[in-house]
């Protein structure tokens, strides 16, 4: 019986086993040496295993042999291989000698002990982009596999024009990884195309990466040019249902300005990423919200900037209304993690809310309060944390019962109302104190950071300052004082 026959779910199945049964036992690494000698010099080479392969790269290595079999399975392998496509800068300073262009004769380069002196050269730092260009226009069959692509390291004005002729040859192409310098570099008749007016998918998630450049980049005139392509109203992102944003960069970053300008047309985001950019405020992230408040599912909002994981400060929102409120009103919104100027019990006083699994909040301040040390704005943090043990119990206790892991960063500690528990350095407090507080049986090691992950953050020599209290016993310390809800660091 000819395999062939067989139903097509099943006979994918099958080639999906052998593809990733191949991949397990092929090449999964590249080699790279040491820097070749100047001329003149007498420097021996030394190999060594530079990286993993892309999965790319390897997912293609592991149909080779498929795809000789049949047209059937040729088919197949193309789509199963080319559906991710990643395409990096290449690092044009590193060397490299005779290593051989099939990763399946790596196993005999490991057996050679010696490499010729001269045999190195120095790759284009852009030719895997221009190569990876030629190959789509030449070959539209081969194109027309590819789901999803994703662009590291082209910056420039010139690269970016590259990368549009890239996607134009890819008409099935639905989530794209760009530079951020690309809503400057291109037109807004590029972006009009990408988002919609292209034949084919149309583009439903788009992610944009920020980095720091060269001094010379920065000054190359060419890439100081900013065509605001978001200005026009020929730019339409409704169709897009993820947008992501993320890095950190002094060089013509993402501001409010230009969220303001998304949000016109971006309404019906499903998932709405921002991290590690200090450019943005939480302006710029509520125009967001509001404009997706009726589809929008997750929403992460974690402005640390690069240096570490210390936020900066959001911002204040110029609008009238309440953010505890907006984000209550949400009524598919599932996952948060957000920093914002202030908080209160209302952000957990709507049992109707649909989020579940981890929800994270980061703030500075307590609605209607500029200062913490009133014994106002103290009661209305403690209703705070028992409206939010309130709402977790809520969702257990629910007839589809769902766990809500809620942490809220504030004044420098972790709270986890959930479980009645509270992180951080109480070291000064236990001075204030004269170590009669807090109690031995209310204090246990914490496996948090001052950072709000598990451990801290290279920090190896400060291990084991922070701690876990019984939030009564934490607020036994705020009424003797022993403790403050200043902020000094937002986590």
């Amino acid at each position: 019986m000819n395999i062939n026959v067989f139903p097509h779910e099943i006979l994918s199945s099958i080639l999906v086993q052998a593809a990733e049964a191949n991949a397990r036992e092929g090449v999964n690494f590249s080699f790279g040496l040491s820097q070749a000698p100047l001329p003149g010099q007498k420097a021996k080479l030394q190999r060594y295993v530079k990286a993993p392969l892309r999965p790319d790269v390897i997912r293609w290595n592991a149909t080779d042999s498929l795809r000789h079999v049949c047209r059937l399975w040729h088919s197949w392998s193309l789509k199963y291989a080319l559906d991710t496509l990643w395409i990096k800068k290449w690092r044009g300073g590193e060397r490299w000698a005779d290593l051989p262009l099939r990763h399946t004769q790596y196993r005999l380069y490991e057996m050679i002990d010696t490499h010729h002196p001269n045999a190195y050269v120095a790759k284009q730092p852009y030719d895997h982009l221009t190569k990876v260009g030629e190959l789509l226009a030449r070959y539209p069959a081969i194109a027309s596999n590819i789901r999803r692509m994703w662009f590291h390291g082209f910056f420039g004005a010139g690269t970016d024009q590259s990368i549009f002729h890239v996607l134009r040859c890819c008409p099935n192409v639905t989530t794209v990884t760009l530079p951020w310098t690309a809503l400057r570099h291109l037109g807004w008749q590029e972006w009009s195309w990408l988002l919609g007016d292209r034949e084919g998918n149309p583009i439903r998630s788009l992610e944009l990466l920020s980095e720091d450049l060269t001094r010379v980049q920065m000054t190359d005139p060419q890439n100081t040019i900013d065509l605001k392509p978001l200005d026009s109203t020929a730019v339409n992102l409704g169709r897009l249902r993820k947008l992501k944003i993320t890095g950190e960069t002094s060089f013509m970053p993402v501001k409010d300005n230009d969220l303001f300008a998304i949000a016109r047309s971006a309404t019906k985001l499903e998932e709405f990423y921002l991290s590690n950019m200090s450019s943005v405020t939480i302006d710029g992230v509520m125009a967001i919200v509001k404009a997706s408040q009726s589809t929008l599912r997750v929403l992460e909002h974690a402005p640390r900037s690069n240096d570490g994981f210390w936020h900066p400060h959001p911002g204040s929102w110029s609008e009238n209304e309440h953010i505890c409120e907006l984000l209550t009103s949400c009524p598919k919104l599932q996952t948060v993690s957000l920093s914002v100027p202030t908080i209160c019990a209302k952000l957990f006083a709507n049992e109707n809310v649909k989020w579940e699994g981890d929800f994270q909040v980061r703030s500075l301040h307590i609605c209607g309060h500029t200062d913490s040390h009133t014994h106002a704005a103290k009661a209305d943090f403690r209703n705070l944390l028992v409206e939010a043990r309130a709402l977790a119990k809520s969702k257990a206790r629910s007839t589809i019962p769902k766990e809500l892991f809620i942490e809220i960063f504030f004044a420098d500690f972790i709270f986890e109302p959930h479980l009645s528990i509270v992180h951080g350095d109480f070291q000064l407090a236990e001075l204030s104190s004269g170590s009669t507080w807090p109690a031995d049986y209310a204090r246990a090691p914490s496996r948090k950071g001052p950072y709000g992950s598990s451990g801290l953050w290279e920090k190896k020599e400060e291990e084991g300052i922070f701690e876990q209290l019984d939030e009564a016993e934490f607020v036994v310390g705020l009424q003797h004082r022993y403790l403050t809800l200043d902020h000094h660091n937002l986590n």
